[in-house]
């Protein structure tokens, strides 16, 4: 099928983290008690439709924020070739109450110290939307990101690896044609 990222490259370092991420300080805006907070990203995969075929498949990503499901970032590509953009939607309904919802595929947990901690969402905002390839889709986008997000060490090498070979998994399900 042939999904992978347009973006070169990989994490550096063994783990895919460097220290500076395992080990924040403190900073103003812990809470009062210094509470931890984390944000899972997860890929969403949606059936083609009309047709489900796998170049119709839709992939967005969503950030669940402290493990609550009603406090979410879903971040998507909008438009067709050559007009894409990147769309973000705050506190949707589950993914799987919505419209031809197939799969969703956990990539990572990232710990935070804020709730207010952006890295990830602004390392998923600042990908380049590709608006030059006319096969670039929203699927090559997700690929990319995780590329951006391991280049950034917010995810570790395995764990981009993982999500982009289980999300072709599930695209390669759809019929080819």
């Amino acid at each position: 099928m042939g999904i992978v990222s347009s973006t070169a490259g990989h994490g550096e370092g063994d783990d895919g983290k460097d220290k500076i991420q395992q080990t924040q300080p403190d900073s103003d805006q812990d809470g009062p008690d210094g509470a931890s907070h984390s944000q899972t990203l997860w890929i969403l995969i949606f059936r083609g439709f009309p047709r489900d075929i796998q170049s119709a498949r839709i992939t967005e990503l969503c950030i669940v924020f402290d493990d609550n499901e009603s406090k979410n970032l879903t971040i998507r590509i909008q438009g067709r070739h050559p007009n894409f953009s990147v769309e973000e939607v705050w506190n949707q309904a589950p993914a799987r109450t919505r419209p031809h919802f197939y799969r969703r595929l956990a990539v990572a947990t990232v710990e935070t110290r804020s709730e207010l901690d952006v890295r990830l969402r602004d390392a998923i905002l600042g990908t380049h939307v590709n608006n030059t390839e006319s096969d670039w889709t929203c699927q090559s986008w997700v690929g990319d990101v995780l590329t951006t997000l391991q280049d950034a060490r917010l995810i570790t090498v395995e764990e981009g690896d993982n999500a982009l070979n289980g999300m072709v998994n599930y695209i390669a399900r759809a019929p080819w044609q």
